[in-house]
Parts: C-alpha cells; sequence; structure tokens
C-alpha cells in the first residue's frame, strides 16, 4: 500500500499525463469523509509552487523529493482537520451563520476591496461563494477546537527556562563578531578597474586626513544593503570567506587598505593593495569559499594580477570574542519556544486521541 501511495506521489510531482485520474483518486477516508489527491494539491498548492521557484530548474531532483514529502505532510494536516472537523460535529455545536458572515466581511474589508472583487478572485479560481462559505466555516471550527484543546495560556515556570539553558549551551554559543563599516565601488556604474582603484585612493587620501569613515561611506559606498556602510554586528559566515579573513585581522577603530575582488571561473582572488596602488598580496579561494593559495604579483616581471571587479575599504568599529550569550539576554526566546513545544506536545496528545476513536485509511 505504502509503495503506491509513493507511486501516486511520483506520478503527480512527474506531471504525468493521467494526473487527471490521480487527482480524482482517494488519498483518505476519515470516518465518512474523503480527501481525495486533488484536496492534497490544492492546499499544498503555495508552497509546492515556491519550492518549484526554488529547485525546478537547478536541482530537479531535489525539487520532485520536496514535493512529495511536502504532499504527504499535506495529506497528514487535511486528515487532521477533518478529525477536528468530526470531533466539531460529534459535539453537537452549532456555528451560527452570523459569526461566518462576520468573517467573510472582516476577509473583504483586509484582502478586497468589496464583495465584488471578492466574487470575481473566487471565479477566477473557480470557486463557489457556497464552497468559499464552507470553507472560511471550517476554518472558524478548527481555530475554536484548537483554542479548546491546545489552551493558548501554556506557561513555562522559570525552573524549566533555567534548566533549558544550562542544559543546551551549545543553542547560545556565538562566535567571534566584528562591527564592521564597509565601503563597496563596484562596476554597476560602468567604471573601469583603473577608474575604481583610483576612487579608492581619493577616499583613503580623504580618510588621512581626517574624514570619518561612516561619512566616506555615505558618500561613496554602492552597496545598497547597507545605509553608511554600516553592517553592524557580523560573524565569519556572512562575508566572502576572502573578505573576512582579513576583516577579522582588524583591532577595533583600525581600517584595512584598499582590498580588491576578483571573480574567475573557479573561484575569486582577494587583493591586498600597497600606498602606491600595486596588489601587494593576492590570495585565491575556490567557488565554494575554500582558501586555495597566496601569490605575491611582481609586475616587473610580467607576472600581473586580474582586474579588480570590486573595490573595498574596511573599518573595524569593535569586536567581541566568541562566547554564550548569557541567560537574560536569551529567556524570552527560550520561553517562547518551550511554550510552543508544550502547545505541539498537546496538539499531537489531542490529535492521537481523536484517531484511536475515528475510522482513518490512507490509500
Amino acid at each position: 500500500m505504502r509503495r503506491i501511495v509513493l507511486l501516486v506521489w511520483l506520478g503527480l510531482a512527474f506531471g504525468a499525463t493521467a494526473a487527471p485520474d490521480l487527482r480524482n483518486g482517494v488519498a483518505a477516508i476519515v470516518n465518512d469523509s474523503i480527501i481525495t489527491y486533488q484536496d492534497v494539491e490544492d492546499y499544498t498548492l503555495e508552497a509546492i509552487d515556491l519550492l518549484r521557484r526554488t529547485y525546478a530548474r537547478t536541482q530537479p531532483e531535489v525539487f520532485r523529493q520536496k514535493r512529495i514529502e511536502t504532499m504527504m505532510d499535506g495529506l497528514e494536516r487535511l486528515i487532521e482537520r477533518q478529525l477536528i472537523l468530526n470531533d466539531f460535529k460529534t459535539l453537537g455545536a452549532q456555528l451560527p451563520e452570523s459569526v461566518i458572515d462576520q468573517e467573510v466581511n472582516d476577509r473583504i474589508r483586509r484582502l478586497f476591496r468589496d464583495r465584488a472583487t471578492l466574487t470575481k478572485s473566487l471565479q477566477k479560481q473557480g470557486i463557489t461563494t457556497e464552497a468559499y462559505r464552507q470553507r472560511l466555516r471550517d476554518d472558524i471550527v478548527v481555530n475554536i477546537m484548537r483554542q479548546r484543546n491546545v489552551s493558548p495560556a501554556v506557561t513555562v515556570s522559570p525552573t524549566r527556562i533555567e534548566h533549558f539553558y544550562a542544559t543546551n549551551q551549545h543553542l547560545f554559543k556565538v562566535n567571534e563578531e566584528i562591527k564592521l563599516r564597509m565601503i563597496v565601488l563596484n562596476r554597476a556604474e560602468g567604471n573601469s578597474s583603473e577608474e575604481l582603484l583610483s576612487m579608492g585612493r581619493d577616499i583613503v587620501r580623504k580618510l588621512g586626513d581626517g574624514t570619518p569613515f561612516s561619512e566616506m561611506a555615505a558618500i561613496y559606498s554602492q552597496s545598497k544593503r547597507k545605509e553608511a556602510g554600516d553592517w553592524e554586528w557580523l560573524d565569519r559566515s556572512v562575508l566572502k570567506k576572502g573578505l573576512s579573513d582579513l576583516a577579522f585581522t582588524l583591532q577595533p577603530r583600525q581600517r584595512s587598505g584598499i582590498v580588491g575582488l576578483s571573480s574567475d571561473s573557479d573561484g575569486y582572488w582577494v587583493f591586498e593593495y600597497d600606498n602606491s596602488g600595486q596588489v601587494a598580496l593576492g590570495r585565491k579561494y575556490s567557488d565554494k569559499d575554500v582558501f586555495i593559495e597566496a601569490t605575491s604579483f611582481d609586475v616587473s616581471t610580467g607576472a600581473e594580477p586580474p582586474a579588480a571587479q570590486e573595490i573595498y575599504l574596511m573599518f573595524v568599529e569593535d569586536r567581541r570574542d566568541a562566547r554564550v550569550k548569557p541567560l537574560g539576554e536569551v529567556r524570552d526566546d527560550i520561553e517562547r519556544n518551550l511554550i510552543a513545544m508544550e502547545r505541539g506536545r498537546l496538539h499531537k496528545k489531542w490529535i492521537d486521541r481523536l484517531k484511536t476513536k475515528s475510522f482513518v485509511t490512507q490509500f
């Protein structure tokens, strides 16, 4: 039976020509309710679309595997949903139509301009107004039942927080960090390597005359990621290894010289320039950030380095050693995680209880 289910998922993942028949097939039965493969596809549509954009072109095998896993997880979520709806029905509870009306109005207000826009959106998706109301009803019921069975008021004692912190120190380790400002010059504006290097020398000259680094970064840095070149606190993993290797040699309030970067087919070079603008040392790294070699270029022998595609100037404002974050700094995060874990435990216990008194079959 497991093999049959896997073949169905594979058929859907590969987009088999028999997909319409597969989609109409029964994926699971929960008491007197049927869940089809089409239901599973609809439920996982957004997640699979994200996987497709991320993996389909570059890693098709990874995409197919993750799609299967996502659909199998989606089936489990739909089974849980149906169990919850059945439990609500068994209790004899009723949901007033006025509650559903209010939810429809709230969603129109949040997501649509008016009811006509909602209707057009549903028509494009092939969803009837009645089916939409039923979906909202089910959403409300599931939320009510979760609040009833998985208490939102779960609390965690200070002792438990302290015990978790003491027994999970590895989770709170922080690597060595520097507070970095960096000026980035690139060839996006059509500048040549010589023009970038000349601009870098002008900046160094102005810095030497006492102009603050942050002011120069605000004027010259072409990195759109950081305002005034402020990269804040970062560890070695944030930058390319070639740049990190240089940045982490700097002490607080120390500035680098001009640093150049040039990419090629199998990796990249990082260059340190001397005061005359010549490359003093070049370091080669693979495209996976593995150090390969260090080379001193001697122009007199014709050993010229590749032209720099980017120029960097780095200034370390401060640095701090590797450490374990103190409890006071992580207490709130630990509490949130423990509460989420406890709610997850209560949710699983509840669903397992529903399964024991229900008829559930997967195909």
